[in-house]
């Protein structure tokens, strides 16, 4: 029994030490705390000063054959996205994005999400990886193969663009076999 105590003990120890995903930073600019490293959607959710992730999306209503086509496409790659929660088009195309993949029922786990500071930099170097320089930017990957990306704004809207991107990768893939 005591060795089941010191194994939950030293578990939840580490559990305590393991590092914080993200960091809250002061923003001199607005006065308000940005975040910066990985995040999910829930820490935006949780989050005060991002009221404007679940505002935004409650909004926002994708084009519904649009999401249909979306959800029988989009299973198949991995989205890498950098956003600066400080930024207006971040502020406006985020909660655009997070509506349109919960209604393509897009499993969030293939989902990698960044926080960048006014200079475009994450916590480690995946902002240099990636070659962040805009923000909000959604990468699609195709395992290590970088299919397209959205940058700072878009075309028609989030998931017309989305599925711009993922037509002309199956486009593509079809002319290579």
């Amino acid at each position: 029994m005591k060795t089941i105590l010191a194994l939950l003990s030293l578990t939840l120890l580490s559990m305590n030490m393991q590092a914080q995903d993200f960091i809250r930073e002061y923003d001199s600019k607005t006065e308000k705390p940005l975040l910066r490293g990985e995040l999910s959607f829930e820490d935006l959710l949780a989050e005060s000063t991002c009221s404007w992730l679940q505002e935004g999306a409650k909004e926002y209503t994708p084009n519904k054959e649009t999401v249909k086509q979306l959800n029988a496409l989009l299973p198949k790659y991995k989205i890498k996205v950098f956003i600066g929660t400080w930024c207006e088009d971040t502020q406006e195309l985020l909660p655009q994005f997070f509506k349109t993949l919960t209604a393509s029922s897009y499993d969030l786990n293939g989902l990698e999400m960044y926080g960048v500071n006014r200079n475009k930099e994450a916590l480690n170097v995946e902002h240099k990886i990636y070659n962040i320089s805009r923000v909000p930017t959604f990468i699609i990957m195709d395992r290590f193969r970088e299919v397209g990306r959205i940058t700072e704004s878009v075309n028609v809207s989030i998931e017309e663009d989305l599925l711009e991107i993922l037509a002309r990768d199956m486009r593509n893939q079809s002319a290579e076999k």
